[in-house]
This record gives C-alpha cells, sequence and structure tokens, in this order.
C-alpha cells in the first residue's frame, strides 16, 4: 500500500475509535488492530499521540473548509451548518474531554483552534488573534454543543451573532 494511503487508512481508523469509543480510546495498540499494522507503523505515520491528535483535528477543519468553500455563496449558512453538524461537534467534544488527561492533546487542540480562528479572522478581514473573532467561534460552538443536548433548537441568526461581536459577514 502506498504510504499516502496507509497514512488515511490509519486517520480513517482513528476517526472511527474516537466516533464510536470516544478519543480516550484512542491507543496505538487499539489502532493498530483497528488496522492489521504493527504499532512500529503507526510511530512511523505519527511518532506522538499528538501527532496522530493533530492530524485527525486538521482533517476535521479540512473538511469543515471543504464544506464552507461548497457553500461560498451563503457565508452564513456555511457557519451554521460547519456550527451545528452533530458528528463534528461530537468529535471535538470527545476530543476536548480526552484533553483534560493529556497535556499533549490540550497543545493540540490549542494549535487547531487557533488556526481555524485565524482562517476565519483574515476572512472577515481581520488580524489573526483579533478577540471579536474568538468570542464569535467561541459563542458559535457553545451554541453548536447545546444543540447536542437539545437536536431541536432553532439555528441562531448567523449573522445577527456576528454583529453582536462587531463583525461583518461577506455576503
Amino acid at each position: 500500500m502506498a504510504r499516502p494511503d496507509r497514512r488515511s487508512e490509519i486517520l480513517g481508523a482513528a476517526r472511527r475509535i474516537v466516533r464510536d469509543e470516544g478519543a480516550a480510546a484512542l491507543t496505538q495498540p487499539r489502532l493498530a488492530r483497528y488496522t492489521g499494522l504493527r504499532q512500529s507503523h503507526i510511530t512511523y505515520y505519527f511518532p506522538r499521540k499528538s501527532d496522530l491528535y493533530a492530524a485527525l483535528l486538521t482533517e476535521s477543519h479540512e473538511q469543515a473548509g471543504s464544506l464552507a468553500e461548497q457553500m461560498d455563496d451563503d457565508c452564513c449558512e456555511a457557519l451554521a451548518r460547519i456550527t451545528f453538524d452533530a458528528e463534528s461537534m461530537r468529535f471535538y467534544l470527545s476530543m476536548l474531554l480526552a484533553s483534560t488527561g493529556s497535556e499533549e492533546l490540550r497543545a493540540a487542540i490549542s494549535i487547531h483552534t487557533q488556526a481555524v480562528e485565524a482562517k476565519l479572522a483574515v476572512w472577515l478581514g481581520r488580524e489573526p488573534g483579533d478577540r471579536s473573532v474568538s468570542h464569535f467561534v467561541d459563542e458559535l460552538r457553545g451554541l453548536g454543543l447545546r444543540a447536542l443536548i437539545k437536536p431541536d433548537i432553532a439555528r441562531p441568526d448567523i449573522r445577527e451573532l456576528a454583529t453582536r461581536h462587531g463583525l461583518v459577514l461577506p455576503r
């Protein structure tokens, strides 16, 4: 199997473990069993557990970005779909829960969060690190997590939320 395919295979198995059993269940031995590979192969592609977590978070971010690009003509709908996608939010919550016992995972989540916020800031014509963008993302994320508890919750007006944070979304 070609290396990119093997890396993708490992990430796919890791994603299934996190989805089905939670991020705490993601161990090299379990991942090796799921893929049928030796642990040394897992370590070759992901030397540290944090490398694997970072790759999963990056992949999640890229999938969300792909969705946003597909819906480029309606940025509010894109942000709402990314925020209120139950599978994405369950994945994120699982990673957060697992991070309480892992400094490496907390660092990977922090890097991922900063990258997402920086990309959104640039898209909104702001500087990376703009606190208004961070607060906007935090509120969206909180609403997305709330929607996991109450799936029938009404989606908020994304433009109204952005305005509350001093942001203007492109049309």
